[in-house]
């Protein structure tokens, strides 16, 4: 049985410093047990050509390239945009993000972030690439942007609204994808989003290194622990793990256009 871990940031430095054997070590291990595909996500310029290096030296890797909410202190957008773009004619780029909003710690101006925000979804719009978003604290917002773009396509990321905005989105076309915080025992709340997520929409990740599942929470997470997250949902939707691994592989290959 192996998964699809849609979103995993592997080039994070935290991997050199505290996994043994450092970031290849890391991830062959992972693909030598239960991993099938991972996605590599960025979240800068610099960090996107990181990304899609990563990605090129393992045939199952794939990137995305985008500005994370809180990486938007470039003096000129459209020139970082536009370096965006170069990197996603990488064959190996399969999304453009991670890009949203993240409200949460109040340090990066609201209006920039939906500049940088609204000018990448435009960007997705002209290139017909699926998106990756990040939404902190920030549901309401997030959402009326992706209804000015019905033609953008892609995945809520860790996601962690209500249902209703759940059932909204897949009315929209998009994907939701659930990480470990669906595992924690206090979560209440996607652990009943998860439930109405129909299984052509469903996605699971793991947001490595953060957000490690129960019970390694609070510790070092890796593409590996995706089963754990899978495992809950499969308990939440009262179906097999191996159906969840099936129809989340199937999906995730179908969103990102992996034949």
């Amino acid at each position: 049985m192996k998964f699809f871990d849609t979103h995993a940031h592997c080039d994070d430095e935290r991997y050199e410093k505290e996994y043994e054997g450092g970031t290849h070590k890391l991830i062959k291990d992972c693909f030598d047990t239960n991993i099938s595909y991972i996605v590599n996500i960025g979240t800068s310029v610099e960090n996107s050509q990181k990304s899609v290096e990563l990605a090129s030296m393992y045939p199952n890797m794939y990137a995305s390239c985008g500005i994370h909410p809180s990486e938007v202190f470039y003096k000129d957008c459209d020139e970082a945009i536009s370096q965006i773009e170069e990197l996603l004619k990488n064959e190996k780029a399969v999304a453009l993000g991670e890009i949203g909003l993240d409200y949460h710690y109040e340090n990066v101006p609201r209006d920039l972030q939906m500049i940088y925000f609204k000018k990448q979804m435009a960007l997705a719009e002209r290139l017909n690439i699926p998106v990756i978003i990040h939404d902190r604290d920030a549901h309401g917002d997030c959402l009326e942007v992706v209804k000015e773009f019905p033609k953008v396509k892609g995945i809520f990321h860790s996601f962690s609204g209500s249902s209703e905005m759940a059932k909204e989105l897949v009315k929209l076309g998009w994907y939701i994808s659930f990480s470990g915080t669906v595992t924690f025992k206090n979560a209440r709340v996607p652990k009943e989003a998860c439930k109405v997520v129909p299984s052509d929409r469903l996605l699971i990740e793991t947001d490595a290194p953060y957000l490690a599942p129960t019970p390694y929470r609070g510790t070092l997470n890796k593409s590996s622990y995706v089963e754990l997250t899978a495992t809950e949902i499969a308990f939440l939707r009262e179906t097999t793990v191996d159906e969840i691994a099936r129809i989340t592989e199937e999906n995730a290959k179908r969103i990102f256009r992996i034949k």
